[in-house]
């Protein structure tokens, strides 16, 4: 690997696609693997333009929304920005992506794989949402604190407490980046989100181990259910602390100004 190329890699948060053996591919599904498939079954292709086209269609028109979020009620504004922060950093990391595959002759892994599809919490964080954090915490949180406390209060136990462990680090993180825009004392919102969702994973788990997959409910009500609640605990507790900080602005200056960059590199090739 070249100097530059390894550079670019260790700057920015991309991580190349290794492409899954054959073995893995033929991997028969059974019904626990249907409802929550592996991440190598999930791994999916670029995106069809047409994907693409649509969710720039929806971010334009949230962003003419966004002009009139006077006269939107504020809980509806809160679970428009649910879908602006989704959009705004899946276009985000696609542009970079793009750029990847042009400059360096790179396929990236996928940032998100359809979170909106979360068929559980643990669909949700471990194979859907912010994929390349997820791959961090698993070997650098989860996995010390797992091996370390199975020692002490055996496997059962240890695997809950990696899992709260590693959703702890998560909220922590997140609240020293609401302290970087807004340098005030913190309300510790986002981490009681971090921590509501860490504890009712480890429930999820351990209810799935207790009914061995025999009970489960389809995808077509676990789905809706799983969306409702990520939507109504985000809007309860981790949007309100980060729009107070007028993020929401930044990022959609941001997003203008990297369209911008994006249109001034591609007139220049």
């Amino acid at each position: 690997m070249s100097l530059p190329r390894f550079i670019l890699l260790a700057c920015f948060p991309i991580k190349i696609q290794q492409h899954p053996s054959p073995p893995i591919l033929k991997k028969p599904l059974n019904r626990q693997n249907q409802e929550n498939p592996s991440p190598q079954i999930t791994k999916k292709g670029h995106k069809s333009p047409l994907n693409y086209a649509i969710k720039s269609l929806l971010l334009g028109l949230i962003a003419c929304i966004y002009n009139y979020k006077e006269y939107v009620h504020p809980k509806v504004m809160l679970l428009i920005y649910c879908f602006y922060i989704y959009l705004s950093l899946d276009m985000g990391l696609a542009m970079f992506a793009a750029l990847a595959r042009a400059f360096l002759r790179l396929e990236l892994e996928p940032q998100f794989d359809d979170p909106y599809l979360s068929t559980s919490l643990q669909d949700f964080w471990g194979r859907r949402w912010n994929l390349m954090v997820s791959s961090i915490l698993r070997p650098t949180v989860y996995d010390p604190v797992r091996s370390f406390s199975s020692r002490l209060i055996g496997r059962k136990w240890a695997i809950a407490t990696g899992i709260l462990a590693t959703f702890m680090v998560s909220g922590l993180m997140h609240e020293l980046i609401l302290f970087y825009f807004k340098p005030e004392k913190p309300t510790w919102e986002i981490t009681c989100f971090f921590l509501l969702h860490g504890v009712c994973l480890v429930v999820e788990t351990s209810l799935r181990k207790a009914f061995k997959g025999k009970f489960w409910l389809p995808p077509v009500v676990s789905r809706p259910l799983a969306v409702a609640f990520l939507v109504i605990t985000s809007t309860w507790l981790f949007f309100p602390p980060l729009l107070s900080t007028d993020i929401d602005i930044r990022l959609r200056k941001e997003s203008i100004a990297l369209i911008e960059f994006v249109k001034d590199v591609r007139n220049r090739l």
